[in-house]
């Protein structure tokens, strides 16, 4: 019964995140899934869910997370000729998203390093 509750949970942030998105779809277009696993993850970040409520339909979820990659990989190849007729802006976008994610990437961890630097800096001025 635990797991049967736990799946309802999630079933029903599921639900809120379709009803937010279909009530915000004049304003601005995101998935209801998406807008379901924000309100999960707020809801677990501010400690008003506990993670344990949701713990095994989420690990039997993610261990089985291959499963929901196949409609997708058969829609791909279903897509196939329109995939060929667009590589080279596919290629090129892939390509240049990936640069600016490294870059973007890159720059965050120089400052968290310069900032972790600054603050044990500080700590052994104070400790002196």
């Amino acid at each position: 019964m635990k797991i049967f509750n736990q799946l309802g949970i999630i079933l029903g942030i599921w639900a809120v995140g379709e009803l937010v998105s279909s009530l915000l779809s004049n304003i601005i277009t995101m998935p209801g899934t998406i807008i379901g696993m924000i309100i999960l993850f707020l809801l677990l970040q501010f400690k008003i869910m506990k993670e344990e409520t949701i713990k095994d339909v989420a690990d039997f979820l993610l261990g089985n997370m291959a499963i929901f990659f196949v409609p997708a990989g058969v829609s791909l190849i279903n897509s196939l000729g329109l995939i060929t007729e667009n590589m080279l802006v596919l290629l090129l976008s892939g390509t240049v998203a990936t640069i600016i994610i490294m870059i973007v990437t890159g720059k965050i961890v120089e400052i968290m390093i310069n900032k972790k630097d600054i603050s044990s800096e500080d700590k052994d001025e104070k400790s002196a």
